[in-house]
């Protein structure tokens, strides 16, 4: 069964929550130079894997939509599906090196995607290396990896094939960690995806 926006978003809503949870014991800050994004814990790790696997899923959902069908060779890059057939097949439709968004407790706009188009995310990375051996990944995650992953999942959840060609309204997804008003695209016209921004 093919899971719609709404199941994604309620995922989204608990692992913000985790990141929330965070940030009850570290003090985030507006420099990402600053020692808070370089703190590890066992916390972090479990939310490592929790957003790395969303966002892996998403990723399939979005690939597996009926809107690449046609695109050359596209079953066997949907039997081996990596960040790298991601970056070729869905950063061209959906321009997620776009998005910028805008980060609500330290009120500064990250990139969760820059440079998609050419790269991979330094946090995936990472997840996608140590997701299997958790004592290297608690020695690598930090803070801006647990932000940025955040922003990702937010960005591939709101882009759900579910949403095609629907108006999308800002109120739709919890915004306690980004700020969709603040953020770009405005969410109120359709400059960059097939969503019509409300």
């Amino acid at each position: 069964m093919i899971r719609d926006y709404n199941f994604f978003h309620r995922r989204y809503q608990q692992i913000e929550d985790d990141f929330l949870e965070i940030l009850d014991f570290i003090d985030i800050s507006d420099n990402f130079d600053d020692s808070c994004y370089q703190i590890g814990s066992s916390k972090m790790t479990d939310f490592c894997l929790k957003v790395g696997t969303e966002v892996e899923t998403l990723f399939r959902q979005i690939l597996e939509d009926n809107k690449f069908d046609l695109l050359p060779d596209i079953s066997t890059k949907r039997r081996n599906q990596n960040i790298d057939v991601y970056r070729e097949i869905i950063e061209p439709k959906y321009q997620l090196s776009k998005y910028i968004l805008h980060v609500n407790p330290i009120n500064k706009q990250i990139i969760p995607f820059e440079n998609f188009d050419s790269q991979k995310p330094e946090w995936f990375t990472i997840y996608s290396r140590y997701k299997h051996n958790k004592i290297q990944l608690l020695k690598k995650w930090n803070l801006k990896y647990s932000l940025y992953s955040l922003g990702c999942l937010m960005l591939l959840m709101i882009n759900h094939p579910s949403m095609d060609n629907k108006d999308f309204r800002r109120h739709r997804v919890s915004q306690k960690v980004f700020d969709l008003l603040n953020s770009i695209p405005k969410f109120c016209s359709r400059p960059y995806t097939s969503l019509r921004y409300c």
